[in-house]
């Protein structure tokens, strides 16, 4: 009898995310980049062993709607009435000045204006598992002003996907007219709204009858719930993660909450690191050096235009230090896997094919940065010597 491959990938994928997860925790950085690293050192592009098994991409896809799910659970829905428009207004900046600024280095350096659409592109969406993963593993739950930047990175990935709805299908190969696309975003957004509002009115219903009838159902009948609200959003060609993240929030509002959340963990841990190794497996490190010197270039754009409107909205909020709002912007800087597959279609319709490796220098490098400047404010500053504190 042939043992099914998966079984062995699904193994050593969450054997390289322990020790790559653990090998950054002992640097002090986020466990999720080690898990990063640790998927390019199993993936097709390095020597050694190679996760091969197709069925991996789904169990990837699976763990981020478990992680997304997960963080919802710690974000009651009912904090986007009290947060107002701030959180709109940090996601709208930052994803504006990110597409404008990436367009204006494509025209700089000479690419054409469609391509250059492609390089603005890529830098405006957040990551939005890899962002609030990061704020739990760099302890900013507590910090003032966490609800804000953990809202406006859900709604920069619904802006980044509305406006590359529209730059998509003005670029594709079927042009369509712009007041048609925008017609039909409207349409689109108007019917997820539609299903978080239905899922806000009916779930806590469905959970306290589950509940009273079989109290073991009432995680099941929550997954199940999650995993339908992510699938509406995926047919609605909006982000499933974004969808998992409402679906969790919802579930927050609920009496059974903490008891969901508690049973999630363990499942969420193990898919989770098959989530960030499987990210770490697409990046050929190859490839990233013959890009370094536009990608070192595209990485300060990335770092500024999110930084620079975080640190801005962020100094209205009361209650949060200079150090605290640099953390906190900080989680706005990774850029979202959906780059990579945006610079794979600005390739087949004719931008330059350093796109891709551009976009992975891209995820890879801002994925490093929070915890980066985690790492840096934590080195030991100078102390005097005993002797001399015994001075006057």
């Amino acid at each position: 009898m042939e043992t099914p491959a998966l079984l062995l990938d699904f193994a050593m994928i969450l054997i390289a995310a322990v020790i790559g997860g653990t090998a950054f925790r002992y640097l002090r950085m986020p466990r999720v980049v080690g898990m990063l690293v640790a998927g390019i050192a199993i993936g097709p592009f390095t020597p050694g062993f190679v996760v091969k098994s197709e069925e991996i991409a789904d169990l990837a896809l699976l763990g981020a709607v478990f992680l997304m799910f997960s963080s919802g659970l710690s974000f009651d829905i009912r904090t986007f009435r009290t947060l107002g428009s701030k959180p709109f207004l940090l996601a709208g900046l930052g994803v504006g000045l990110s597409f404008i600024l990436g367009f204006s280095l494509g025209t700089l350096i000479g690419w054409e204006p469609l391509h250059s659409l492609f390089l603005g592109l890529i830098l405006t969406s957040t990551s939005t598992a890899l962002g609030l993963k990061l704020m739990v593993d760099m302890g900013l739950t507590e910090e003032s002003g966490y609800e804000l930047v953990m809202a406006a990175i859900l709604i920069d990935d619904v802006v980044a996907l509305s406006l590359m709805t529209v730059v998509l299908g003005i670029a594709g190969p079927d042009t369509v007219s712009t007041p048609y696309l925008i017609l039909g975003l409207v349409g689109i957004l108007g019917l997820a709204a539609l299903l978080v509002l239905v899922g806000t009115r009916t779930m806590p219903r469905i959970l306290r009858f589950t509940d009273r009838l079989s109290p073991s159902s009432t995680v099941m009948v929550a997954v199940s719930f999650a995993l339908l609200i992510s699938f509406g959003f995926g047919v609605l060609e909006l982000s499933p993660f974004v969808g998992a993240f409402f679906a969790g929030s919802i579930i927050a509002s609920t009496q059974q909450s903490s008891r969901v959340t508690s049973n999630m963990a363990p499942v969420t841990a193990i898919f989770m690191a098959v989530f960030f190794t499987s990210i770490g497996m697409l990046i050929n490190p190859a490839e990233l050096l013959k890009v370094a010197l536009l990608g070192i270039a595209l990485i300060a754009v990335a770092i500024i235009s999110k930084i620079i409107p975080g640190l801005l909205v962020l100094s209205k909020e009361k209650g949060t230090s200079a150090f605290g709002r640099m953390k906190l912007a900080t989680i706005l800087v990774p850029r979202a896997e959906i780059s990579l597959i945006i610079a794979q279609y600005g390739v087949t319709v004719g931008a330059p094919s350093g796109l891709l490796a551009l976009a992975m220098f891209v995820v890879i490098a801002t994925a490093l940065f929070p915890g980066a400047m985690a790492w840096i404010s934590r080195w030991p500053r100078s102390e005097k010597p005993k002797d001399q504190e015994s001075l006057p």
